[in-house]
Protein backbone atom coordinates (compact mmCIF):
# COMPACT_ATOMS: atom_id res chain seq x y z
CA UNK A 1 0.00 0.00 0.00
CA UNK A 2 2.68 2.66 1.36
CA UNK A 3 4.80 1.52 -1.91
CA UNK A 4 2.17 2.01 -4.37
CA UNK A 5 1.38 5.41 -2.46
CA UNK A 6 4.88 6.69 -3.17
CA UNK A 7 5.09 5.07 -7.13
CA UNK A 8 1.90 7.17 -7.37
CA UNK A 9 3.22 10.56 -6.25
CA UNK A 10 6.26 10.50 -7.28
CA UNK A 11 4.71 9.77 -11.22
CA UNK A 12 2.76 13.04 -10.11
CA UNK A 13 5.74 15.05 -9.39
CA UNK A 14 7.89 13.77 -11.97
CA UNK A 15 5.08 14.79 -14.87
CA UNK A 16 5.17 18.34 -12.83
CA UNK A 17 8.16 18.85 -13.13
CA UNK A 18 8.94 18.02 -16.62
CA UNK A 19 6.31 20.16 -18.00
CA UNK A 20 5.04 22.93 -15.67
CA UNK A 21 8.44 24.55 -16.09
CA UNK A 22 8.23 24.43 -20.25
CA UNK A 23 8.45 27.52 -22.79
CA UNK A 24 4.76 27.07 -23.70
CA UNK A 25 3.18 28.35 -27.51
CA UNK A 26 -0.22 27.59 -27.80
CA UNK A 27 -2.21 27.68 -31.55
CA UNK A 28 -5.46 27.79 -32.29
CA UNK A 29 -6.46 29.16 -28.44
CA UNK A 30 -9.63 30.22 -30.39
CA UNK A 31 -11.09 27.13 -31.29
CA UNK A 32 -11.89 26.24 -27.86
CA UNK A 33 -13.02 29.86 -26.73
CA UNK A 34 -16.51 29.33 -27.95
CA UNK A 35 -17.49 26.21 -27.08
CA UNK A 36 -19.17 24.95 -23.87
CA UNK A 37 -19.63 21.20 -24.75
CA UNK A 38 -17.37 19.35 -26.53
CA UNK A 39 -14.88 15.82 -26.87
CA UNK A 40 -11.14 16.33 -27.07
CA UNK A 41 -8.89 13.37 -28.87
CA UNK A 42 -5.14 13.28 -28.45
CA UNK A 43 -2.83 10.85 -29.26
CA UNK A 44 -1.80 8.56 -26.93
CA UNK A 45 1.63 8.88 -26.98
CA UNK A 46 1.14 12.49 -25.88
CA UNK A 47 -0.97 12.50 -23.50
CA UNK A 48 1.00 13.63 -20.65
CA UNK A 49 1.31 17.23 -21.94
CA UNK A 50 -2.30 17.57 -22.88
CA UNK A 51 -2.88 16.36 -19.15
CA UNK A 52 -0.44 19.37 -17.80
CA UNK A 53 -2.26 21.68 -20.43
CA UNK A 54 -6.20 21.12 -19.62
CA UNK A 55 -5.23 20.53 -15.97
CA UNK A 56 -7.80 21.85 -13.03
CA UNK A 57 -10.14 22.53 -15.98
CA UNK A 58 -13.07 20.26 -15.11
CA UNK A 59 -12.29 17.63 -17.63
CA UNK A 60 -13.20 14.28 -17.91
CA UNK A 61 -11.44 11.42 -19.62
CA UNK A 62 -11.96 8.12 -21.10
CA UNK A 63 -9.57 5.53 -19.37
CA UNK A 64 -9.18 1.99 -20.06
CA UNK A 65 -10.27 -0.75 -17.73
CA UNK A 66 -6.99 -2.13 -17.10
CA UNK A 67 -3.74 -2.03 -14.53
CA UNK A 68 -2.06 0.87 -16.79
CA UNK A 69 -5.61 2.36 -16.40
CA UNK A 70 -5.90 2.06 -12.55
CA UNK A 71 -2.40 3.64 -12.56
CA UNK A 72 -3.14 6.35 -14.73
CA UNK A 73 -6.49 7.59 -13.15
CA UNK A 74 -4.83 7.78 -9.81
CA UNK A 75 -2.22 10.03 -10.81
CA UNK A 76 -4.18 11.88 -13.40
CA UNK A 77 -6.36 12.70 -10.31
CA UNK A 78 -4.52 14.94 -9.03
CA UNK A 79 -4.43 17.12 -11.87
CA UNK A 80 -8.21 17.47 -11.56
CA UNK A 81 -9.63 14.91 -13.83
CA UNK A 82 -12.38 12.67 -13.20
CA UNK A 83 -12.82 9.55 -15.52
CA UNK A 84 -14.94 7.17 -17.40
CA UNK A 85 -14.16 3.46 -17.72
CA UNK A 86 -13.77 1.46 -20.70
CA UNK A 87 -12.30 0.90 -24.11
CA UNK A 88 -12.71 -1.20 -27.43
CA UNK A 89 -11.65 -4.05 -26.05
CA UNK A 90 -13.54 -3.89 -22.76
CA UNK A 91 -16.50 -2.02 -21.34
CA UNK A 92 -16.83 0.58 -24.38
CA UNK A 93 -20.62 0.36 -25.07
CA UNK A 94 -21.20 0.49 -21.30
CA UNK A 95 -18.58 3.70 -21.60
CA UNK A 96 -20.30 5.56 -24.35
CA UNK A 97 -23.11 5.43 -23.42
CA UNK A 98 -22.26 6.75 -19.95
CA UNK A 99 -20.69 9.51 -21.91
CA UNK A 100 -23.74 9.77 -23.68
CA UNK A 101 -25.89 10.90 -20.27
CA UNK A 102 -23.24 12.61 -19.03
CA UNK A 103 -23.43 15.13 -22.41
CA UNK A 104 -27.23 15.22 -22.19
CA UNK A 105 -27.52 15.95 -18.16
CA UNK A 106 -25.26 18.96 -18.51
CA UNK A 107 -24.88 22.02 -20.99
CA UNK A 108 -21.19 22.99 -20.37
CA UNK A 109 -19.25 19.02 -20.36
CA UNK A 110 -15.47 18.33 -21.90
CA UNK A 111 -14.41 14.63 -22.23
CA UNK A 112 -10.81 13.90 -23.49
CA UNK A 113 -10.41 10.50 -25.70
CA UNK A 114 -7.22 8.96 -27.22
CA UNK A 115 -8.44 7.35 -29.90
CA UNK A 116 -5.67 5.04 -31.00
CA UNK A 117 -5.37 3.93 -27.48
CA UNK A 118 -4.90 1.83 -25.01
CA UNK A 119 -3.08 -0.80 -27.12
CA UNK A 120 -2.92 0.36 -30.79
CA UNK A 121 -2.12 0.40 -33.55
CA UNK A 122 -0.49 3.62 -33.09
CA UNK A 123 -2.13 6.74 -34.77
CA UNK A 124 -4.78 4.30 -36.13
CA UNK A 125 -8.44 5.72 -34.80
CA UNK A 126 -10.91 3.86 -33.36
CA UNK A 127 -14.40 4.81 -33.87
CA UNK A 128 -15.64 5.76 -29.93
CA UNK A 129 -15.02 9.36 -30.08
CA UNK A 130 -16.91 9.21 -33.28
CA UNK A 131 -19.75 7.23 -32.52
CA UNK A 132 -19.67 9.45 -29.08
CA UNK A 133 -20.17 12.90 -31.57
CA UNK A 134 -22.63 11.26 -33.46
CA UNK A 135 -24.78 10.54 -31.07
CA UNK A 136 -24.25 13.65 -28.59
CA UNK A 137 -24.08 16.36 -31.17
CA UNK A 138 -20.77 17.32 -29.36
CA UNK A 139 -17.67 18.45 -31.89
CA UNK A 140 -14.67 16.81 -31.34
CA UNK A 141 -11.31 19.13 -31.15
CA UNK A 142 -8.19 17.05 -31.94
CA UNK A 143 -5.34 18.91 -29.93
CA UNK A 144 -1.63 17.63 -29.78
CA UNK A 145 1.07 18.66 -27.21
CA UNK A 146 4.39 18.24 -28.59
CA UNK A 147 7.56 18.47 -26.92
CA UNK A 148 10.52 19.23 -29.20
CA UNK A 149 13.29 17.55 -26.27
CA UNK A 150 11.73 14.49 -24.91
CA UNK A 151 12.71 11.15 -24.23
CA UNK A 152 11.34 8.37 -26.51
CA UNK A 153 9.93 4.87 -25.26
CA UNK A 154 9.09 2.27 -27.51
CA UNK A 155 6.16 -0.55 -26.90
CA UNK A 156 2.84 -0.64 -29.33
CA UNK A 157 3.34 2.95 -30.17
CA UNK A 158 6.44 5.73 -29.39
CA UNK A 159 5.84 7.10 -25.71
CA UNK A 160 7.08 10.86 -25.23
CA UNK A 161 8.34 12.23 -21.75
CA UNK A 162 9.47 15.75 -21.92
CA UNK A 163 12.74 16.69 -20.88
CA UNK A 164 13.07 19.21 -18.51
CA UNK A 165 12.72 22.79 -19.36
CA UNK A 166 12.25 22.62 -23.00
CA UNK A 167 9.55 23.77 -26.18
CA UNK A 168 6.10 22.78 -25.58
CA UNK A 169 3.60 23.74 -28.38
CA UNK A 170 0.04 22.83 -27.99
CA UNK A 171 -1.70 22.91 -31.34
CA UNK A 172 -5.75 22.94 -31.24
CA UNK A 173 -7.56 22.38 -34.27
CA UNK A 174 -11.21 23.81 -35.17
CA UNK A 175 -14.05 21.73 -34.17
CA UNK A 176 -15.29 18.90 -36.74
CA UNK A 177 -18.54 18.27 -36.55
CA UNK A 178 -21.17 14.74 -37.58
CA UNK A 179 -24.49 14.31 -38.68
CA UNK A 180 -26.43 11.46 -38.66
CA UNK A 181 -25.64 10.65 -43.05
CA UNK A 182 -21.19 10.35 -41.37
CA UNK A 183 -20.72 6.54 -41.14
CA UNK A 184 -18.12 5.43 -38.95
CA UNK A 185 -15.68 4.51 -41.61
CA UNK A 186 -15.33 8.27 -42.82
CA UNK A 187 -15.89 10.08 -39.72
CA UNK A 188 -12.90 8.03 -37.85
CA UNK A 189 -10.52 8.88 -40.87
CA UNK A 190 -11.41 12.54 -40.97
CA UNK A 191 -10.78 12.32 -37.10
CA UNK A 192 -7.49 10.50 -37.73
CA UNK A 193 -6.17 13.13 -40.58
CA UNK A 194 -7.34 16.19 -38.78
CA UNK A 195 -5.10 14.55 -35.75
CA UNK A 196 -2.26 14.13 -37.70
CA UNK A 197 -2.61 17.51 -39.38
CA UNK A 198 -2.37 19.09 -35.81
CA UNK A 199 0.43 16.71 -34.67
CA UNK A 200 2.70 18.35 -38.02
CA UNK A 201 1.65 21.87 -36.44
CA UNK A 202 2.80 21.20 -32.83
CA UNK A 203 6.07 19.12 -33.75
CA UNK A 204 7.05 22.27 -35.73
CA UNK A 205 9.17 24.07 -33.42
CA UNK A 206 10.98 26.55 -35.95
Amino acid sequence: MIKSFLKKQILFLLIVFLYRFNRKLVVGKENLDSLDSFIVVTWHGKVLGLMEYLKKKKYYALVSQSRDGDLIVDVAKKFGYRFFRGSSSRGGRSALDSMNNFFADRKSAKIVITPDGPTGPEHKAKPGAFLLSQQSGRPIVPIVVDVKNSWKFKNWHTFYLSKPFSKMKIAIGKPLYFGKGDTVESGTKKIEAKLKEIDKIASNHE
